[in-house]
């Protein structure tokens, strides 16, 4: 029995000493980078004090003239990211990325939505963003040690996070207090102008049929299976999804891996979970296919929590994305 306790005392300590050590060498790491910044801070500019007590170094700032922002506000946002030497390490605005010949048809470019409240942003950034009204711009340095967790600049959702001081340069377009409301304003507007009408099939979904079946024979029964083409938008006309080959090609999103061959879709009106769980497609793309026949084309237009919620599809659909499908069910067999 005293051996046992010796051995988990034993360990207990063994495991005392690791995060200790691991917290040891997390702090000399942060210590590593705010000498680096604070050397090139003094270089570059000298005298220049951080912002408050966040760590963070304000470079240049335009307050903006636009709406001011709460604690919980939503940012449409456009920015590049440098490395202390100057060197671009990543970019959200397409210009900059063509001229870097980095640019790829299948990332999107439109600028990443972020909410302050989120805490996945770096702390130093919210602080002073948070100061700060649309149509603003800033050019910070930003210290490893600014943040009190790990993020990641790209998107609040993604796997990688950063590691290294940043020099971020950073644009707001636009201020959002409701998302949800800004959202079903955008695509009510989009849909009336780009289809004269304001039909839905549930809250946030908007569908018209473009070429309509009315014939018995061309009702779709309970756990058949259709075969569905369709072509994915968002509202700026970006083409991010479609199996269509010759769409693809066209838009340069084509990939030799997809097979663009009709997606199989099994249609289970009266039992939604089935539905989902069986053809595993967004909310928006599933109901709109449900109020569908054999051989109808329609197109649909939905908000994110229909679609990809608040995480988007990197790196094609960003984060609070509104969506636009054109659906065609081929003709029954």
């Amino acid at each position: 029995m005293r051996i046992r306790k010796h051995i988990l005392a034993a360990l207990f300590l063994a495991g005392a000493l690791t995060a200790s050590c691991a917290v040891t060498n997390e702090e000399d790491a942060n210590y590593s980078y705010d000498r680096v910044m604070k050397a090139w801070i003094n270089v570059n500019y000298p005298g220049l004090k951080p912002f408050g007590d966040t760590g963070v170094y304000l470079l240049e700032m335009e307050e903006g003239s636009g709406p001011g922002m709460t604690d919980s506000s939503y940012i449409k946002a456009h920015y590049t990211k440098r490395s202390l030497d100057g060197t671009i390490t990543s970019t959200n605005i397409r210009r900059i990325a063509e001229q870097l010949g980095s640019y790829k048809n299948t990332n999107y470019y439109g600028g990443n939505f972020w909410r302050l409240d989120q805490g996945y942003l770096p702390d130093g950034l919210e602080s002073v963003l948070k100061t700060m009204r649309s149509g603003g711009r800033v050019k910070l340095a930003l210290p490893h040690s600014a943040s009190s967790h790990d993020y990641s600049f790209y998107s609040a959702f993604s796997s990688t996070s950063e590691s290294d001081n940043e020099i971020i340069d950073l644009t707001i377009d636009t201020v959002v207090t409701d998302i949800y409301d800004y959202q079903e304003k955008a695509i009510r507007a989009w849909f009336q102008s780009h289809y004269a009408s304001t039909d839905t099939l549930t809250e946030g979904l908007y569908f018209k049929k473009l070429v309509e079946k009315t014939a018995d024979t061309d009702t779709v029964s309970e756990g058949a299976s259709v075969s569905v083409r369709y072509i994915g938008r968002l509202l700026d006309g970006t083409v991010f999804d479609t199996n269509i080959e010759d769409t693809a090609k066209f838009y340069r999103i084509w990939s030799s891996s997809n097979a663009y061959s009709a997606l199989s879709i099994n249609y289970y009106k009266s039992d939604e979970s089935k539905f989902s769980s069986d053809n595993g497609v967004v909310d928006g793309f599933g109901k709109a296919i449900l109020g569908m026949n054999y051989g109808e084309t329609a197109v649909a237009v939905f908000n994110s929590t229909l679609g990809y919620e608040d995480k988007g599809k990197s790196p094609s659909v960003p984060e609070y994305s509104p969506l636009f499908f054109w659906l065609q069910i081929e003709e029954k067999d």
